[in-house]
């Protein structure tokens, strides 16, 4: 597939610096949609987003979150936000990023004052509004408002047909709330790019303020998509945690279960670590396989794959807002329109996979809707706007490599913080050369050697490494095993991050 990005309205803001605050953010459009990305730690992150989209995280804040669900009652408000701070426990980098976001935001000249509230905004105020979709357990939320949501994925079989898949995944996720003219003017893509070792980069299809993994990729091709259950009793008390920020533990944290793989595992292992309050329907899924988590309060957390399947086809996926193993299945008849279309035809492509699921699940409140490809770094991405529901709206294509990519020049946190970064000895060399490297953040590693020519002649390293010091040895031996001549050699380093070039001498 030739992949396209057609850049409108490019907007690249790098290293502002603020009264000394460095604002670690880029903002582009592509074709009229937003684009924010950001790097550095929990806190750095915040503050850009709060200083780049702070008057947006404020409008979502005012005209959305404490009008639209609770009717500007800020007496309802202060009870709820009262709750959550009793109930929930967050993160201390979740605290420190929220934080830097009204900081941000006050670098900015945002105003922070709520007429409604008679008060600043502050950073659990944001905290709160992350956690929207576990609070509507409670049933203080205007009842017109509604989260919903559904997603198909597929690989094996059923893709081996269309010559771009060969078998590989495909997922379609139609995120469905309820249209609300500050959301649909406010959609945005935020790409991160932590500092902090143990994270690797993400984006996420959200809105000003979101922090939490509603509708998330990470680099290595998991993703993970959150719907809202049927079932949201919730007779146990714990602490809680938001459903959101779990599954962006399960997304962020490399190789969060520890098994050595990065897959939908980590997603699973980071929601059992906690408690929910409501119903949620996690559809996750990367290049090797899907899994669909299921948990509420009441229940507990079960997980289901395509081995144990409910009606869809076999290396078939579905989900929509009722649970399947959790509880009984419930009629649902965007799951039963799924599961007959695949039934009655099983091979899935790219333009099958949208419309079958338009079609059988599409519904007016649909404001998202996002294709995902792993192995063709491929994301098709369209909004909504006012009347028309994202899946009839000609899609955005983006690739995943681009979106993983930006200038870190200007920025040392991911290497050392010397010349020392990568170095080799001994150079000029005889019988074998080291390079070593130090990384301060896990990541892919590439090293090759080049001829002066351009060609490459040997390749020596393609795997992820840890945070650390590292090196690996050249024998002088070509990929054909034989032994180079005197002369001038390249080697290369190329990470998630950079590509880094050292030139070395062969003498015999």
């Amino acid at each position: 597939m030739k992949k396209i990005i057609l850049f409108s309205v490019l907007l690249i803001i790098i290293f502002i610096e603020v009264n000394a605050q460095t604002v670690n953010g880029d903002t582009l459009s592509v074709n009229g949609k937003k684009i924010l990305k950001i790097w550095g730690s929990h806190y750095e992150r915040g503050y850009a987003t709060g200083y780049l989209f702070g008057d947006k995280i404020k409008e979502i804040s005012e005209d959305y979150f404490i009008t639209v669900f609770l009717g500007g009652n800020s007496y309802l408000y202060e009870n709820m936000r009262t709750y959550f701070l009793d109930n929930f426990q967050i993160e201390e980098k979740y605290t420190s990023e929220t934080t830097g976001m009204i900081n941000g935001m006050i670098e900015a000249d945002v105003i922070l004052y709520s007429e409604i509230l008679s008060r600043d905004i502050d950073a659990n105020d944001i905290l709160l509004f992350n956690a929207v979709v576990d609070l509507a357990a409670l049933g203080d939320f205007d009842p017109n408002y509604k989260f919903g949501c559904s997603s198909l994925s597929s690989w094996g079989e059923n893709t081996i047909s269309d010559p771009e898949l060969s078998g590989e995944l495909v997922i379609t996720r139609n995120m469905d709330w309820t249209p609300h003219p500050t959301l649909l003017e406010n959609h945005l893509l935020v790409v991160h790019f932590p500092s902090e070792s143990d994270e690797v980069n993400w984006l996420s299809f959200t809105f000003p303020g979101f922090i939490g993994g509603l509708s998330a990729i990470n680099e290595d091709g998991l993703c993970a998509f959150m719907n809202m259950g049927n079932h949201n009793e919730h007779p146990n008390a714990f602490t809680f945690h938001p459903i959101l920020l779990s599954i962006r533990n399960g997304i962020e944290t490399y190789d969060y279960d520890g098994n050595y793989e990065i897959d939908s595992e980590d997603i699973l292992a980071a929601i059992q670590e906690n408690y929910q309050l409501s119903g949620s329907i996690i559809h996750s899924a990367n290049n090797e396989s899907g899994m669909i988590i299921e948990c509420n309060n009441q229940n507990g957390i079960i997980a289901r794959d395509d081995n144990n399947n409910t009606v869809i086809p076999s290396e078939h996926l579905a989900a929509t807002n009722h649970f399947r193993l959790l509880y009984p299945p419930a009629g649902c008849y965007r799951y039963e329109n799924i599961a007959d279309s695949l039934t009655a035809n099983s091979d899935i492509d790219f333009l099958r996979s949208w419309n079958l699921l338009a079609g059988a699940a599409g519904v007016s409140h649909n404001i998202h809707t996002i294709q995902y490809a792993p192995s063709l770094n491929l994301i098709k991405w369209s909004t909504a706007e006012q009347g028309i529901p994202a899946y009839l709206q000609e899609p955005t294509t983006l690739d995943t490599e681009d979106l993983f990519t930006y200038n870190t020049s200007a920025n040392p946190q991911y290497y050392s913080d010397d010349n020392s970064f990568l170095s080799v000895s001994p150079n000029p060399f005889h019988d074998s050369i080291t390079l070593s490297f130090a990384l301060k953040k896990t990541t892919d590693v590439k090293v090759n050697i080049y001829n002066i020519k351009g060609h490459k002649i040997k390749k020596l390293l393609n795997n992820v490494f840890l945070q650390g010091n590292h090196n690996v040895t050249w024998d002088g031996i070509d990929e054909d095993g034989k032994k180079v001549s005197s002369g001038i050699y390249f080697y290369t380093l190329e990470t998630h991050y950079d590509i880094y070039t050292k030139k070395i001498i062969m003498l015999k």
